[in-house]
């Protein structure tokens, strides 16, 4: 019985996200029923910490060397040498952008975590406001100023990179140029597609890390001039401030506090009101993007007409259809839902000019796949349930003294314990994503099948959304760890599994009929050969 319920779960849920469930659930349990106090209180935190962020280091080098020998040994015979070789050099380069970001990220948080650089940065923030007179009662003011000193020293570190990799996502002056380089697989003839479609992503293809995905480099070049592109760069990164200024940093001055105030149970608590928050905000999030892009109500056409016919062929509760300017920040289009309580769906402008309408209507399908199966409901859960996990976690930190001198601070403080908790948790976050990414491929594959199933061309939505090009399939653990969604050529497997699978139902349901047909035909014929040979035998004796 209980097997039998384990596969009806397996069945419906999908075993990856049937046993992150599990996860969750035993973590929850764990946070109430164990006391771990008495590990944490002989844990070495300096070594721990620097142990932990070297092996996450010594992963992605691995991950990424195993993505350059892929790269590397990609060759397909039919495409021109130099091409080819173009967009290999420029995934490598990549690659190595990415990987010299990292290293020199880590030797300087090493770095900073030895010399004490926090503590000094800490010495001055407490001399500062003892200087104008607020003493250590102001304990919150003083760790808020701390958070927003070592939050702006680490954007000034990162902001070369950030810059850079949003330079290289922005269209350019160059007119209609496009490169293309994807993932995908050389195993079949059908595995190496070319089309005439522009380059695009959309959230059916968007991965949220800060790798480029998998051996693929695309672009769609605009007119562009540079001097507007630096003047959104920095007014956007101005409305960013401002936000985090009027709406982050109250939130996490209440977030503090809850932590300054002992009582019992104290972490839980904070859980809610951060599930409150989480909440609030996933419906807020239209109001926060009209800051950074212009939306609009898609007018009457065949297009809006059919997404409006789609919905209510699949009884989604559609509230309206927005497009959205994304072109004048990314190249990359976008199609995605918004909204919590009520659905909407945004589709970038690059979208609706580069995709057909058929095309377009697979996508969207895709997207109401996402809500029939509540995929954003879920993937909400499993968040919040690492977050409540990463504040129980400090919760149980915060006031050990042990964890503070460790890294060389006499006092016990709530707002220095954050950072270096972030600093040791940023290891299991890692981890933690790769997780999360396992579930959101899952989630992905789910919502291309609803799509198919309901006679919609995903396939071919997904080949033109990526335009001309060759393909590379990335090395597979490279993927998983880093990409939240599928690349091209995985979705494509994929959906070629999945027309085979319904193909092979159909074909069974088709047989069933069939021989269900034929046995009544059969049982018919029978009966009424039976009861014509009654009518001749009561005829007969009627006669004699």
């Amino acid at each position: 019985m209980v097997s039998k319920s384990i596969t009806n779960l397996l069945n419906k849920y999908g075993s990856v996200t049937v046993v992150v469930y599990i996860w969750c659930i035993g973590i929850v349990i764990a946070m109430v029923v164990f006391n771990i106090q008495p590990l944490l209180e002989v844990m070495p935190w300096f070594k721990f910490t620097i142990g932990c962020n070297m092996f996450i280091f010594f992963l992605e080098l691995y991950l990424d060397i195993r993505q350059s020998f892929t790269i590397r040994a990609f060759n397909y015979p039919n495409s021109n040498y130099h091409e080819i070789k173009y967009h290999i050099q420029n995934i490598l380069g990549l690659i190595n952008f990415s990987r010299t970001e990292s290293t020199i990220g880590f030797i300087i948080e090493c770095l900073v975590l030895y010399f004490g650089v926090l503590v000094g940065i800490y010495n001055i923030n407490d001399y500062i406001w003892f200087y104008f007179g607020f003493n250590r009662s102001y304990e919150i003011t003083r760790g808020m100023a701390y958070l927003l000193e070592i939050s702006l020293v680490s954007s000034l570190v990162r902001l070369p990179f950030e810059m850079y990799r949003i330079y290289i996502d922005q269209p350019t002056n160059e007119d209609n140029c496009e490169t293309t380089t994807s993932s995908t697989t050389s195993s079949t003839a059908t595995t190496t597609t070319t089309t005439t479609s522009t380059s695009t992503s959309t959230s059916t293809n968007n991965n949220s890390n800060n790798k480029t995905p998998a051996g693929e480099t695309n672009k769609t070049y605009d007119k562009v001039n540079n001097k507007d592109w630096i003047k959104q760069i920095i007014w956007d990164q101005i409305k960013m401030f401002l936000i985090s200024l009027f709406v982050g940093l109250p939130l996490l001055t209440i977030t503090l506090s809850m932590f300054y105030w002992q009582y019992p149970y104290q972490w839980f608590t904070i859980v809610i009101f951060v599930s409150i928050v989480a909440l609030f905000f996933s419906d807020l999030y239209p109001s926060i993007a009209y800051l950074f892009n212009n939306f609009s109500v898609l007018e009457d056409c065949e297009l809006r007409n059919e997404i409006s016919e789609l919905s209510r062929k699949l009884n989604f509760p559609l509230h309206e259809i927005y497009t959205m300017d994304g072109s004048k920040r990314v190249s990359h289009s976008n199609a995605f839902l918004m909204g919590f309580w009520t659905s909407s769906f945004v589709l970038y402008d690059n979208l609706i000019k580069q995709l057909t309408t058929q095309e377009i209507l697979a996508i969207i399908g895709h997207e109401i796949g996402h809500h029939k199966f509540m995929h954003n409901m879920k993937h909400l859960l499993i968040q919040l349930v690492f977050v409540g996990n990463f504040i129980y976690l400090f919760s149980s930190v915060v006031n050990l003294q042990v964890f503070y001198v460790g890294f060389g601070f006499d006092r016990v403080d709530v707002s220095v314990g954050l950072v270096l908790f972030s600093y040791l948790y940023s290891t299991f976050a890692n981890l933690l994503r790769f997780v999360t990414n396992l579930i959101r491929r899952e989630f992905e594959y789910a919502a291309d099948a609803y799509a198919i199933e309901n006679g919609l061309e995903m396939k071919k939505a997904l080949v033109a959304m990526h335009g001309k090009g060759v393909y590379i399939k990335p090395d597979r653990f490279f993927s998983l760890y880093y990409y939240s969604h599928p690349t091209l050529m995985e979705r494509l497997e994929s959906i070629d599994l999945i027309k085979k699978s319904l193909s092979t139902i159909a074909t069974k349901t088709s047989n069933t009929t069939t021989a269900t047909v034929n046995t009544t035909t059969t049982t018919t014929t029978t009966t009424t050969t039976t009861n014509t040979t009654d009518n001749i035998n009561i005829n007969n004796k009627k006669l004699d």
